[in-house]
């Protein structure tokens, strides 16, 4: 059995590396029209929560005399750099959910750790509202995606 001050040294590193807090601290995004303005500002909401829950879980651990290593994101997140917060949102969705899912496995080993556990819920719950949100603007997307004119009677070799 793995101790709790581990597990939460381990969520306050995926809640200080996330997906999210990459791209608004980061890779900074190319904002280009207003379903972008609206995509980045749930990031930012977003990001801001994620650094509250790791400055939660950095208290929790030093309450338990725990001092987190140094970490950073990783390397793989440089392939997302200088991309619009729109087109970012299915590769957001599907590491988040990746990240849920494991911070919502910590709280499931947190077992006799009362305090630990309803901090990681706490935690995952803000990040599944925020996924939610997310895979709601995701859906707007592919409603609102423009389809190109088609003008009638126009060909090439009128050109």
């Amino acid at each position: 059995m793995t101790a709790p001050a581990e597990l939460l040294e381990e969520a306050y590193h995926l809640t200080k590396s996330s997906f999210v807090r990459y791209v608004i601290e980061c890779s900074e995004p190319d904002v280009r029209d207003d379903f972008d303005r609206r995509a980045f500002a749930l990031l930012e909401d977003w990001a801001r929560e994620c650094r509250y829950s790791q400055m939660a879980l950095g208290d929790a651990l030093a309450e338990l005399d725990r001092v987190p290593a140094s970490s950073s994101f990783p390397i793989e997140f440089g392939q997302f750099n200088y991309l619009s917060p729109g087109y970012l949102l299915r590769s957001l969705l599907e590491r988040s959910t990746a990240e849920l899912g494991r911070l919502q496995e910590i709280a499931g080993e947190l077992q006799g750790s009362r305090r630990e556990q309803d901090l990681i819920n706490a935690v995952a719950s803000r990040q599944k509202y925020y996924l939610d949100r997310a895979g709601k603007l995701e859906q707007e997307l592919a409603i609102e995606a423009p389809k190109p004119a088609k003008i009638k009677g126009t060909s090439a070799s009128r050109w």
